[in-house]
């Protein structure tokens, strides 16, 4: 017996003599079988023992990370294969950390000198701490591996540290794709002069990959990313190729003619004039031909009532200056007998800074469509959410499809005043009122009326995209949210923008349904004013 355990059984027979078994004997029979049950039980224990530290073994020879362990002293009691490959042979056990330092010498990345001995995570480890490092590197005499290294101490059961473990991996491929993404950040900054042609290109190359990567399942969620940014990348690049041609021809053309006017201006002209394209560019940009004939009629008549001149002419020039009211401060400059040519140099000026203002529009937001096309593989989110004003960015689309709007599409504008700013990943929601109000233009055939309505309901704000297109058949309504569901023609689209449209909403915790009836289809979408 061995702790009230029975071990085993010893059978002693006498049939020699008598009383053979006397107490005395019995006793010490009893103190010698309970020794043998406290032997077989310990060669047990050793034996299990033995096996857990050959499976302990294995399985520490087995991953393939490097891991050593540290007594007090610093000296490595084990390091397993892959730890002597990555630090060399000096990191057999028994090696002191001098030795270690000496013959394979840790560095931190960036510096010319040897990490501390007293710096190293292991020695960090057996004072208290848990050491986490991925700054250090070790420099042998054909190359370089940076690690990555986690340290933490071992207590034994009086709380007494009595080794550190250390588990370190080889981080090249990771700080070879940091290097190659910082070297590409620094060439996107310094080459901004270039980034629409950069831009083409790799719109050109993700839609040569396009249908090979939508025919593997295993990059289909990037295949869904080709097919949804590859519209709103031609928005921007149109705005910016559009611009670029108006300034190319003011400097072609009307740079030297616009010095020389300058030089003709009385000094009280050139004060009105410069009073006046202030108030030109604080105008809205987005009212429909209908309400520009409207502003134009009033401000005719106001003009006739202050005997200007040509009251209709100018009141068309001001219009399409983006002025329709408060015309008392610029009254000396519309009674001026050479009105009509100061106005149109006043045009030509406003026009050159609004298409400066395009380009700056456009190729800030193809970039952040570039840089989001590796965010949305992921379908997470590598910024954090940010308060943003819905119609601010739905007015930032709308001018983007401006030139598609204005030659036939009515714009209907039914916001609510003083709505709440919302809490959201506003690039994102952006692109969701991209392909509604592209999808809303693309039915109608860039003729009809666009109807957005925003306003707030509860701790949301609801945005509501309406066109007076054809509508959308009632048998296929239930599939219009579905990946690679499309109506469209071969070649003009591939079922994706409404899914990744669905995605963004359901990120934000959001709702998105749809209605249709022939001659009207409206898209409505639900946001939560904070997370």
């Amino acid at each position: 017996m061995n702790q009230g355990q029975l071990i085993g059984i010893i059978y002693l027979e006498n049939n020699l003599i008598s009383r053979a078994f006397t107490d005395d004997r019995v006793e010490v029979l009893q103190l010698l079988s309970t020794q043998a049950a406290v032997s077989i039980t310990n060669a047990k224990l050793y034996a299990e023992l033995q096996e857990s530290e050959s499976k302990l073994t294995q399985f520490l020879e087995a991953v393939p990370v490097g891991i050593t362990v540290h007594n007090p002293s610093g000296e490595v009691s084990y390091i397993n294969q892959t730890g002597q490959r990555l630090l060399g042979q000096i990191g057999a056990p028994q090696a002191t950390i001098e030795q270690l330092a000496s013959t394979c010498p840790i560095y931190i990345t960036g510096s010319e000198k040897p990490c501390a001995i007293e710096q190293l995570p292991a020695l960090r480890a057996l004072q208290g701490e848990n050491v986490t490092a991925d700054n250090l590197e070790v420099r042998g005499d054909s190359k370089i591996v940076p690690l990555e290294m986690h340290s933490q101490p071992i207590f034994d059961d009086k709380n007494n540290i009595v080794y550190s473990i250390t588990a370190f991996t080889d981080i090249s491929d990771r700080k070879q794709a940091e290097k190659l993404l910082a070297e590409y950040n620094r060439t996107l900054e310094i080459q901004v002069a270039d980034r629409t042609h950069e831009l083409s290109q790799a719109l050109q190359n993700l839609q040569a990959t396009q249908q090979e990567l939508i025919q593997s399942e295993k990059m289909a969620a990037l295949g869904q990313l080709v097919a949804g940014v590859a519209h709103e990348i031609n928005t921007p690049l149109g705005a910016i190729r559009s611009s670029v041609d108006n300034l190319a021809d003011f400097f072609n053309q009307k740079i030297y003619a616009m010095a020389d006017f300058f030089q003709s201006l009385s000094p009280e002209a050139y004060s009105d004039l410069l009073m006046l394209l202030p108030q030109s560019q604080t105008q809205s940009i987005g009212i429909s031909n209908r309400e520009k004939r409207q502003f134009k009629r009033a401000l005719a008549r106001q003009l006739a009532k202050k005997s200007v001149p040509n009251c209709d002419t100018v009141a068309d020039t001001l219009v399409d200056l983006g002025i329709y009211d408060k015309i008392e401060s610029i009254l000396p400059l519309l009674q001026n007998p050479d009105r009509a040519h100061i106005l149109q140099k006043a045009y030509q000026l406003a026009t050159l800074q609004k298409s400066t203002n395009t380009i700056i529009t456009a190729t800030d937001r193809a970039a952040k469509v570039v840089f989001a096309l590796k965010k949305y593989s992921r379908y997470n989110c590598a910024g954090e959410k940010v308060s943003a004003s819905i119609t601010e960015g739905i007015e930032t689309i709308l001018t983007l499809y401006y030139n598609q709007i204005k030659h036939g599409v009515e714009v209907i504008r039914n916001y609510q005043d003083s709505l709440p700013p919302v809490l959201c990943y506003s690039d994102e929601l952006n692109q969701v009122w991209t392909n509604l109000i592209h999808n809303a233009l693309q039915a109608m055939e860039y003729q009809g009326t666009l109807t957005i309505d925003v306003g707030q309901e509860g701790n949301s704000v609801s945005v509501s995209v309406t066109d007076s297109g054809k509508g959308i058949d009632l048998e296929i309504m239930p599939r219009i949210f579905d990946p690679f569901f499309t109506t469209k023609p071969a070649g003009e689209g591939s079922g994706l923008g409404l899914d990744i449209v669905r995605k963004i909403v359901e990120k934000h915790s959001g709702k998105i349904a749809v209605t249709s009836v022939p001659g009207k289809t409206t898209f409505v979408v639900s946001i939560p004013i904070a997370a």
